[in-house]
């Protein structure tokens, strides 16, 4: 085998390969000589059929299996001559196999991506803001409310009640824009829980004040998919980066009904029902998952400050071929969430044009971040294992309501899918190791605040 490397890029190479002619023919007479036996023609016994009649009647450009597999077989031989290591699918160039002969050699050509020599520093010991978690009991009783609202039951409020957050409304509606009826813009006897949020952006803020029997114009801020579908999915979807005045619609509301959750005492049969054996094991349980919940968050974000401190400070160059598959990837995957959500992607105003030119800087920070902690996990002996798989298997099949052997299947059928799911877990697993090596500067939080980003003290 004659093989020439070639550097077209710094991440980018050429490998011209030929293979030699008296492989090439072998693996022709090979084929030859295999059809002989398989193939039927009247006039000739089963494998005596001339070779100048079986060449006529199957050109050697027919026996595509065959060079297909004499191609993948002197890849990997370059590959492992040369020592690369390659990122992603190859462009092949295999144009002389169209004209392939036997006593000939056979070329064809290889360019890949390949990435980057790495040698990842400070990893170890990062030093980063952590939130103290400290539920005040105001937060926690909130949490008790709304499971024991599941009980409850809704009473009429008085005539002179004006409506105020946490209401439970019955309204019709007809909405307008520019003068003009909106599409799918009117109801009857439409539900509506102040303060829910399920209705366009400042609808529900227009019904505050009001009392039963009122009618009025209410108005609120169409979505930017508006003129396509109204929808109250709430997917963020890309757009232009440049920011659009907002369209503002024109409701005639009235109030038919409103009503106010009537909420249960907290009982020993309440807290059966959720699985404690008394009040106060409930009261606890509530409180340990509540904890449970802000830390994680808390933990997703310091990882999430992790991720961007080490792309920081090991800058290197991703492989296209990388960031393409992370585009692609996170465009599938928004597209995933739409149609779980029960809307086509047509309808729900996602362009992905505008996304893969909004999202192609983070798609290249991620692959960045890939390479890094995949040169980590190489570092500190860190492993996607078959049970690491099997876990994701069920976990993805949970989300999507499928059976985990199905998602199984799929997942297995698509070596691309596989690959770019072992570097997701290997991630996680690596992150959870710079997570436990992190060195932690306790901050206060105060509740009833956003919680800003945490930061990486450097």
């Amino acid at each position: 085998m004659e093989l020439d490397v070639q550097e077209l890029e710094s991440l980018k190479r050429k490998l011209d390969i030929t293979i030699p002619e008296d492989v090439v023919t072998e693996r022709i007479d090979k084929a030859y000589r295999d059809l002989n036996r398989q193939m039927k023609m009247p006039g000739f016994r089963p494998g005596k059929i001339p070779r100048h009649i079986l060449e006529k009647q199957v050109p050697v450009q027919s026996f595509t299996n065959m060079f297909q597999e004499l191609l993948q077989e002197y890849y990997e031989k370059a590959l492992r001559k040369s020592g690369i290591v390659p990122v992603g699918a190859p462009e092949i160039d295999n144009s002389d196999f169209q004209d392939v002969k036997k006593n000939n050699p056979l070329k064809f050509s290889v360019t890949l991506d390949i990435k980057p020599e790495v040698k990842v520093k400070d990893y170890k010991g990062i030093k980063v803001d952590k939130v103290e978690i400290n539920l005040p009991d105001e937060e926690v009783q909130a949490a008790i409310n709304s499971i024991l609202e599941q009980y409850g039951s809704d009473v009429h409020h008085d005539e002179d009640h004006k409506a105020e957050k946490g209401d439970y409304l019955t309204v019709d509606f007809d909405g307008f824009f520019d003068g003009q009826p909106l599409e799918n813009g009117n109801a009857k006897d439409m539900k509506i829980r102040i303060g829910d949020n399920k209705m366009i952006k400042g609808f529900e803020d227009e019904l505050l004040g009001h009392k039963l029997g009122d009618e009025f114009e209410a108005k609120a801020i169409l979505p930017p998919n508006w003129n396509n579908k109204i929808s109250r999915v709430r997917i963020p979807v890309p757009g232009s980066k440049d920011k659009t005045p907002e369209d503002i619609a024109i409701f005639n509301v009235k109030i038919k009904e409103m009503k106010k959750m009537d909420v249960p005492e907290l009982t020993d049969d309440i807290a059966e029902k959720e699985g404690f054996d008394s009040i106060d094991k409930f009261k606890r349980g509530v409180k340990t998952k509540l904890q449970s919940m802000y830390e994680h968050k808390e933990e997703m974000r310091i990882k999430e400050v992790i991720f961007d401190q080490l792309v920081k400070v090991n800058p290197i160059d991703a492989p296209d071929s990388m960031v393409n598959s992370e585009l692609k990837f996170m465009l599938e995957g928004m597209k995933f969430q739409i149609e779980q959500s029960g809307m086509k992607t047509e309808d729900s105003g996602f362009d992905e044009d505008k996304a893969k030119d909004e999202w192609r800087d983070k798609a290249e920070k991620n692959s960045k971040g890939y390479i890094l902690l995949e040169n980590i996990g190489s570092l500190e002996n860190i492993h996607v294992s078959q049970f690491d798989l099997e876990e994701e298997f069920k976990s993805l099949a949970e989300q999507s309501k499928q059976k985990p052997d199905d998602v199984k299947n799929r997942m297995m059928a698509n070596p691309e899918v596989i690959k770019h799911t072992s570097s997701k877990i290997l991630g996680r697993k690596v992150m959870d190791f710079l997570y436990s090596n992190c060195e932690f500067e306790f901050v206060k939080y105060k509740f009833g605040t956003t919680m800003g980003p945490t930061r990486a003290i450097v």
